[in-house]
């Protein structure tokens, strides 16, 4: 099996906890698994990306020392929009 790194975990771990049934239309576990994989890849590209596009708004003797947290705001903007995806009805009390 494919390992996922920490963004596909997540991605999984929300899924199944918070949209178990958009996790079923996904298909068979290997499609899953496939399906978070594409999403494992995507999600850390486009933060790498973001990343630099927001250290271009640092001024470079700086940009060092807030790497860190530019990356920590880059990554919470992306699993907004790729990750944590609306929740459905009847898992509002769960908790992952």
């Amino acid at each position: 099996m494919t390992q996922l790194s920490r963004h596909g975990r997540v991605a999984r771990e929300y899924w199944e906890t918070y949209r178990p049934q958009a996790l079923e239309r996904l298909g068979t576990p290997e499609e899953q698994t496939a399906h978070f994989v594409r999403l494992d890849l995507r999600v850390g590209e486009r933060i790498g990306v973001l990343v630099e596009e927001m250290l271009l708004e640092v001024p470079a003797g700086e940009r060092a020392a807030v790497r860190k947290v530019v990356r920590m705001q880059a990554q919470e903007l992306v699993y907004d929009q790729e990750v944590f995806l609306a929740r459905e009805p009847g898992t509002e009390h769960r908790e992952m």
